[in-house]
């Protein structure tokens, strides 16, 4: 008698733990399918992934997922190597593969530090670059070229027609302004470094401004959008 009593519990514990351990594993099939998609495109140091507390079964079953939340930590993203950003995906719909999805909407903020931004804001004409200098009151970013600093490019950065583009306000050499012809080579070299034609998921940007921390980015779409397939 003990030991059917015994095997019925264990029965009934088994039954109660396998819809459990069945989510878990849909929780994580769902992560690794994001995480898939994600790092194929934007290679991070760091990406945690949060879902909504709609059951992951259901949401692998009809393929729909309400919303996905991405922080990602050193990201690349372009020519910026060591950026993070905070990304909600909302309507995500699964449409085959590892790496196929539509987005109804995005909101993704991107925070690129002082030490990321030498490569995409200015030319150093083969010096190196040696600092960066935020200024949020003055909403720029200098960049120092040459040991001690011999030369300097300040930039502000703004959003034109969704995109954020670098506009140069002063080129100096050795704390004066530099020649009219050094200056116009640099301005048409931050013009020319305009990134890709179009940022994926239909984003755009909304605002970028200066903080003591580096460039805060703020874009956002409002689909149907699905990435662009990766390389």
């Amino acid at each position: 008698m003990r030991r059917r009593t015994v095997t019925a519990l264990a029965c009934a514990g088994l039954l109660v733990a396998l819809p459990a351990v069945g989510e878990l594993v849909a929780r994580a099939e769902l992560r690794h399918r994001i995480r898939t998609a994600v790092t194929s495109r934007v290679p991070a140091g760091s990406l945690a992934i949060g879902l909504s507390s709609r059951p992951a079964l259901l949401q692998l079953a009809d393929r729909r997922l309400p919303f996905v939340e991405l922080d990602a930590t050193h990201a690349r993203l372009g020519r910026i190597t060591d950026a993070s950003f905070h990304a909600r995906l909302a309507g995500v719909r699964l449409t085959g593969g590892d790496r196929r999805a539509e987005v109804a909407s995005a909101r993704v903020t991107v925070l690129v530090p002082p030490g990321a931004l030498a490569g995409p804001a200015g030319d150093s004409g083969g010096l190196p670059v040696t600092g960066v200098r935020t200024d949020p009151r003055r909403g720029t970013v200098t960049l120092l070229f040459g040991q001690g600093g011999l030369g300097s490019v300040t930039v502000r950065p703004g959003v034109t027609s969704g995109r954020v583009r670098m506009t140069v306000t002063s080129v100096e050499i050795m704390g004066r302004a530099a020649p009219e012809a050094v200056a116009r080579r640099v301005r048409d070299a931050v013009g020319r470094r305009t990134g890709p034609a179009d940022y994926p998921l239909g984003l755009r940007a909304t605002s970028a401004r200066v903080e003591g921390d580096g460039v805060h980015v703020a874009l956002r779409s409002d689909g149907p959008t699905a990435p662009d397939p990766a390389d």
